[in-house]
C-alpha cells in the first residue's frame, strides 16, 4: 500500500471514514468503529463545530478502503511519519482532544481501549465533496444531514433499541405502516428495520448522546417521509397522513 503524498489525499481518506460511519453498510460501519476503538494515533478534524477522529493507520495510505486495509500489512509507525510531515502541528498527547475523543466514542456507542493516545489537529481545507453533492431534506444544511445519518448508524444504540422493540412486540415492524420485512420476504428480511432518530440535529444540545427512547422503528419509505417536513413528522402524524390518503383513494 502506498502512503499519501499530500493533504488532499489525507482529506480524501477522512471523507471515506465519514462515509463508512454515516452511509456505509452495517459491516463497513462496524469495521470502521472497531478501527477507531483500537487506534492509538488520530487525526482530529472538526465538522460543524463537532470534533471527529480518524485513525492514522487508515488515513495514512493513499486512496484507502476498508477491504484493502484489512487485508494488507500495515505499519502505524510509517503512516505517522508521513502524516507528521504534512501537518503544521506535532503528534502528541492532548488532554482536551482526549476528552473530545471519549465523547466521540460515546456517540459511536463504544468504549475505547485503555491506552495513551496521541493526536494531530487538522483544519479541513474544503468541505467534503459528498456534503456538496447531498440533495437531502435537511434545511439546516448538508453537514447536518450527514451528522443525522451518522447518529442513526450508531450501531450499539440502534441494536439495543431494535431488540427492546422486538422483546415488547414479538417482532420487528414499521411503527407507521406496520410493514414486516420477515413476513414479506422470509429469512432474508429477518430483523431488518431502520432506526429513525426522532430528535433533529438542529435541536440537539452540544454533547447530546443518543438514547434508546430517541429511536423509532421505520421502514425505508416511512423513514424518508418522516424527513419531508419541518419539524419532522411524528409517528402519529404519519399514520394520520396514510389514513387520509387511503380514505381519499377509497
Amino acid at each position: 500500500m502506498k502512503h499519501i503524498d499530500n493533504i488532499e489525499e489525507l482529506e480524501q481518506n477522512l471523507e471515506t471514514v465519514e462515509f463508512y460511519l454515516s452511509e456505509g453498510t452495517n459491516s463497513e460501519n462496524d469495521k470502521t468503529i472497531k478501527l477507531i476503538r483500537a487506534g492509538a494515533c488520530f487525526v482530529a478534524y472538526k465538522i460543524s463545530d463537532e470534533l471527529r477522529f480518524a485513525p492514522s493507520r487508515f488515513v495514512g495510505y493513499k486512496n484507502n478502503k476498508l477491504e484493502q486495509h484489512l487485508n494488507s500489512e500495515k505499519d502505524g509507525r510509517e503512516t505517522n511519519v508521513v502524516i507528521e510531515r504534512l501537518m503544521d502541528n506535532k503528534l502528541g498527547t492532548n488532554e482536551k482532544l482526549e476528552i473530545s475523543f471519549q465523547k466521540y466514542c460515546l456517540n459511536l456507542g463504544i468504549e475505547p481501549h485503555k491506552k495513551k493516545r496521541k493526536y494531530w489537529k487538522h483544519n479541513l481545507s474544503q468541505e467534503f465533496k459528498a456534503n456538496v453533492n447531498l440533495d437531502g431534506e435537511f434545511p439546516e444544511g448538508k453537514i447536518s444531514e450527514r451528522k443525522h445519518k451518522y447518529r442513526e448508524r450508531n450501531s450499539k444504540v440502534a441494536q439495543i433499541a431494535k431488540q427492546n422493540f422486538k422483546n415488547q412486540n414479538g417482532r420487528l415492524f414499521c411503527q407507521v405502516c406496520e410493514f414486516d420485512f420477515e413476513q414479506e420476504y422470509g429469512e432474508i428480511g429477518a430483523d431488518f428495520i431502520e432506526a429513525h432518530h426522532t430528535i433533529p440535529v438542529s435541536e440537539m444540545q452540544p454533547g447530546h448522546i443518543t438514547k434508546i427512547e430517541d429511536l423509532a422503528m421505520l421502514c425505508p419509505n416511512c423513514h424518508r417521509m418522516a424527513h419531508k417536513k419541518r419539524p419532522w413528522l411524528k409517528m402519529t402524524e404519519l399514520k394520520q397522513l396514510r389514513k387520509n390518503a387511503n380514505g381519499n383513494i377509497n
